[in-house]
């Protein structure tokens, strides 16, 4: 329940404060006095769009501030609050300051918080009704969620909704997978194209650099041979050759250690030497045996190294990078077929989701059909207590057929509210037949009815009594005193025949000093709650009847 509200600064209200109360509150006063002004400031409250514009001139900053009472049993807000790390008690202060640079600055209980959070929390504390309302009413796309909120039905449409939204990812991304595909399709052909030209070469690790080598070995046989035949030579072969001097040293050497036995290790490196150099003989003369002038090899191997060469300029430069390129794309391959049962797999995810939706969204097309008709029942009760006693209303549904339902995050269900205000007349769009009167008498109807399925505390009206008059803006007053008996109600009206059943009345006078114009407001008396009421009815002139008669309707009201 709003308890108090304080605007500073706030378009033409330099300073104001109000003191709300239980039951049905009456705001008052001539047109152009800032009744909507107090409105606007309430919406700011509950995270409406701010402008910098709606400052007082002069002013640096507005801001508004309210204090609501919270029930104990208001767990929504509560729970919500204490997801934010937000203390609260039994009040709850909401504040909101808009500077000129366009800054807003929120606080719940003087921690700081966003719009954002005031939006979320906003339907758990405030309903404000409006002449913009009325006129939402003739937008179907708005009924289907007042048939919801009727309904209780907020648990289910989330459940339709979070597997439709599942539902229509996988749908994308089957998409994305498809088109990733096609593209890949594009470019398979080159891609087996390059897989047959690499594996057909059947390359070999390290190829390159061991044909190079062999390569040069034929190039350079006759040289090779001559140089191994000449190193042979001089280790064996020819007289004086190194192994034949090494007798004559092995016979210097005996004789040296004969004499001085310290000098023995000389016999055993020459020893060793004698063996190194036979070794080296033997692997010569194997070598110069194997050395072969092979024009015929030495072509093949200049072709074969002519065709890595090619190959090198579109795959890499060696035989290895060729190699780690013909895996590449054998990878490419294997992903595409990787693709393909990925593909397979989200297309059964997305028949799941359907059939899941199809449950789901079927289940609740039949809660909201059974409370279609709850509704209409209902509103047709109200709206004979609000003077349309001949009045049909109900709610009509289409969809899709079998084989192509609606599919949306809203389920499957397209509704619409259709109206017959009079005897003999068919039920049609209230866009075509609905005159601004019975809009307001349909909002209020069905605000009634809502209000008894868990809507905010605190249900605020402003000038739901647009297009009526007489007798039906007294059914309206006497509907509002009776919704006021479980909800704080706070009506701006100018018709004397709804005031006079507020509990409190206050009226906003709009005054002009100093080239300054402010708004005041202020709760009235009884007897000025009487003149009030005259002013009302009488206009510029009031006469003794006209108070006579105000003073009746506010006994009768009271």
């Amino acid at each position: 329940m709003l308890t108090n509200l304080a605007i500073h600064n706030y378009a033409i209200i330099r300073d104001l404060e109000i003191d709300f109360h239980g039951g049905f509150n009456v705001l008052s006063g001539e047109t152009g006095a800032g009744k909507s002004i107090l409105v606007g400031a309430v919406n700011l409250i509950l995270g409406a769009r701010a402008s910098s514009e709606m400052i007082r001139t002069g002013a640096a900053e507005a801001s508004v501030e309210a204090v609501m009472q919270l029930k104990p049993s208001e767990c929504p807000c509560a729970l919500r609050l204490s997801q934010w790390g937000i203390e609260f008690g039994p009040e709850l202060v909401i504040r909101r300051s808009i500077a000129r640079s366009g800054r807003n600055r929120v606080f719940i209980n003087d921690q700081a918080a966003s719009v954002q959070q005031l939006q979320q929390i906003s339907p758990l504390l405030i309903s404000v009704s409006g002449q913009h309302e009325n006129q939402l009413l003739l937008d179907p796309e708005t009924h289907l969620g007042l048939l919801d909120s009727f309904a209780n039905l907020d648990e289910d449409c989330s459940e339709v909704r979070s597997i439709h939204t599942g539902w229509q990812d996988k749908r994308e991304e089957l998409g994305r997978m498809r088109r990733a595909r096609e593209h890949k399709a594009t470019r398979m052909d080159f891609l087996r194209f390059q897989i047959g030209e690499l594996e057909s070469a059947k390359i070999q690790p390290d190829e390159d650099a061991n044909l190079g080598q062999e390569r040069q070995i034929l190039k350079n046989a006759a040289l090779l041979t001559h140089a191994s035949q000449r190193a042979v030579g001089a280790l064996y072969s020819e007289k004086g050759a190194i192994l034949e001097r090494l007798s004559e040293i092995e016979k210097d050497l005996g004789s040296i250690i004969d004499v001085d036995s310290s000098q023995s290790s000389l016999g055993e490196d020459l020893k060793l030497a004698r063996i190194h150099l036979e070794e080296m003989t033997h692997a010569l003369q194997s070598y110069a045996k194997r050395i072969v002038f092979d024009p015929s090899r030495l072509a093949a191997v200049e072709e074969r190294l002519a065709l890595l060469g090619r190959l090198g300029k579109k795959y890499g430069p060696s035989a290895n990078e060729m190699l780690a390129k013909l895996k590449e794309l054998l990878n490419m391959t294997g992903e595409s077929e990787e693709s393909t049962l990925r593909e397979e797999q989200v297309e059964k995810e997305i028949e799941s989701l359907r059939l899941a939706y199809l449950e789901k969204a079927g289940l609740l097309s039949r809660k909201r059909r059974e409370a279609a008709e709850r509704l209409s029942t209902e509103v047709v009760a109200n709206l004979a207590n609000l003077d349309m006693p001949h009045a049909r209303f109900c709610v009509h549904f289409s969809e899709g057929d079998e084989n192509a339902p609606l599919f949306s995050p809203a389920g499957m269900d397209r509704v619409e509210f259709l109206l017959s205000a009079n005897p003999g007349e068919d039920l049609k769009s209230l866009v075509r037949i609905a005159s601004g009167g019975e809009l307001s008498r349909i909002l209020l109807a069905l605000k009634s009815l809502l209000s008894r399925k868990g809507e905010a505390e605190t249900l605020i009206f402003d000038e739901v009594d647009a297009g009526i008059g007489g007798r039906t803006a007294e059914l309206v007053g006497i509907q509002l005193n009776k919704l006021a008996e479980r909800h704080q109600v706070i009506c701006i009206t100018h018709l004397p025949q709804i005031a006079c059943y507020g509990k409190w009345h206050y009226m906003v006078n709009k005054t002009a000093e100093s080239n300054e114009t402010s708004t005041t407001i202020r709760m009235l008396t009884e007897s000025e709650r009487a003149e009030e009421l005259a002013r009302m009815l009488g206009g510029i002139s009031i006469s003794r009847k006209v108070r006579e008669h105000a003073e009746e309707l506010l006994k009768r009201g009271q």
